[in-house]
């Protein structure tokens, strides 16, 4: 089996996305939104849409590339032994429904379905696909990342300036998260993020934004947006240099569109000599 035609796929994440989400998206009712608190996310929640979207997404991808598996971010919540598929030989199928789901609750535009297909723990293709902005981005391993059908690659950045970008601390452990905001302090100009990984992953990779730094590495929110930063020239790697992997741990992360800014914001975030 080889990697599936990606236009067939984007047009499948469309077709889903204007059957099951966008006719709820400012129009879903009370009871459509439950909590899926958790004590590291007590503010975390679910809708129907999320759920119907990954039914639906599980469903059609497996039989666009059949043999294949699939993981949603849902399916997890309810079984977490589903994670050890990434790890297999097969190719599988990583699914994050709705992306930005306190966003779409919220009725702004930024969420969107993120996919990512695996084989060996590896990312060999993905897609994001943004309905309300009518954006499906795609990249393969080694062939480049697109918009819309057209290649893409980050803006060269200036390196004069202090990058511009978002740590998110929101997750990291009160210590970790204490040191890299004071070393921090100064080495950026500060950019209001998404608060979704399907719009902050894009918009570094297009050079809108400099970079992003994360310390929760659920996959789903992760692997699809890493492989079009880095098919866009990007880079996405750990505090020490080692690049990012779906299956790697917690820890801290940084999403740069350049090699220059990447190790800009590593020298920035690393022990400056604090013991």
């Amino acid at each position: 089996m080889s990697i599936p035609n990606p236009a067939r796929v984007g047009a499948f994440l469309e077709e889903v996305a204007g059957e099951l989400m966008l006719p709820s998206w400012r129009r879903l009712a009370l009871g459509e939104v439950t909590s899926k608190a958790t004590a590291l996310d007590p503010d975390d929640v679910v809708t129907t849409v999320d759920l119907a979207v990954e039914q639906r997404l599980s469903r059609g991808l497996r039989e666009i590339l059949p043999g294949s598996a699939a993981v949603g971010e849902e399916a997890v919540h309810e079984e977490p032994g589903l994670m050890d598929a990434l790890g297999g030989d097969g190719w599988v199928w990583l699914i994050d429904p709705l992306d930005g789901t306190r966003n779409f609750v919220e009725g702004n535009d930024r969420f969107g379905i993120m996919v990512a297909l695996l084989r060996a723990s590896e990312t060999r293709a993905a897609w994001i696909h943004l309905p309300a902005r009518r954006q499906t981005f795609f990249a393969e391993e080694g062939a480049g990342a697109f918009l819309n059908g057209a290649r893409f690659f980050a803006r060269a950045a200036d390196d004069a300036e202090a990058p511009v970008g978002t740590i998110y601390t929101r997750f990291m452990p009160g210590d970790v998260g204490a040191k890299i905001e004071a070393r921090a302090a100064g080495a950026f100009r500060p950019a209001q993020g998404a608060g979704c990984s399907c719009v902050d992953y894009p918009s570094v990779a297009r050079g809108e934004t400099d970079f992003c730094v994360y310390y929760r590495l659920l996959p789903w929110d992760h692997a699809p947006g890493a492989l079009i930063v880095r098919e866009a020239n990007g880079v996405v790697e750990h505090l020490d240099g080692t690049p990012y992997a779906p299956t790697d741990k917690n820890q801290v992360t940084i999403v740069a569109r350049s090699r220059g800014i990447a190790d800009r914001i590593r020298r920035a975030l690393s022990d400056r000599g604090e013991g």
